[in-house]
């Protein structure tokens, strides 16, 4: 009985070695699988911006010459002491709330800014006489707004999705949606014939 006890727990010792390595192999195997797969579908994957270059027309050949040239994190300029200059017109849609105890207004506004991109021209004679198209705004470069008395400083980032007028002198033109909270001084003592004056200046970051 000792020997048939010594001889079972010899066997169970070396069994365990064994299950422990097929675990470990069936992980291993797993998670080479799954790289496999990971690999698979990256090489699958397709940019959505491919797809605008796919075409043979003149359309798709302009929008393919723009991205080739398009730099969003530099200035377009050929020389870096060159002034940029940016045109800015600002409308007032609404306000949205007026808060007279921290004299805070919410503002929803728009910008009507265009600049000259002078990297990004073509000839619209070579792309069948098209001059103005639209790219996404995340290809260029942009200008950055800060808004004085504003609660963010700076205005939030560009939309992810938003696209950009472009004509083939280079220039390129957004229409810019902005909602923000500002400071604005208010005076009551006169209500309801007050008249409310609150002055917003906006300035422009990273130009020279």
């Amino acid at each position: 009985m000792r020997v048939f006890g010594t001889i079972l727990l010899s066997l169970l010792r070396l069994s365990l070695p064994s299950d422990g390595f097929v675990a470990k192999s069936r992980l291993r195997s797993k998670a080479t699988e799954i790289e496999a797969k990971r690999n698979k579908e990256q090489e699958m994957h397709i940019d959505r911006d491919d797809f605008m270059f796919m075409g043979t027309d003149a359309h798709s050949k302009l929008i393919a010459h723009i991205r080739k040239r398009a730099h969003p994190f530099q200035r377009p300029v050929v020389h870096s002491h060159t002034a940029i200059d940016i045109h800015v017109r600002a409308a007032l849609y609404q306000i949205v709330d007026l808060d007279q105890r921290n004299n805070l207004a919410t503002l929803s506004a728009y910008f009507d800014v265009w600049w000259i991109d002078t990297l990004i021209r073509w000839n619209a004679s070579e792309f069948d006489g098209i001059t103005k198209t639209f790219i996404p705004a995340r290809w260029i470069w942009k200008p950055e707004f800060y808004l004085y008395h504003s609660v963010q400083g700076r205005i939030p980032d560009y939309a992810p999705d938003a696209t950009a007028e472009i004509n083939d002198n280079g220039k390129l033109r957004m229409f810019i949606p902005v909602t923000s909270r500002a400071l604005c001084p208010i005076n009551v003592k006169y209500f309801p014939f007050d008249t409310q004056n609150c002055t917003f200046a906006v300035s422009l970051g990273d130009i020279k």
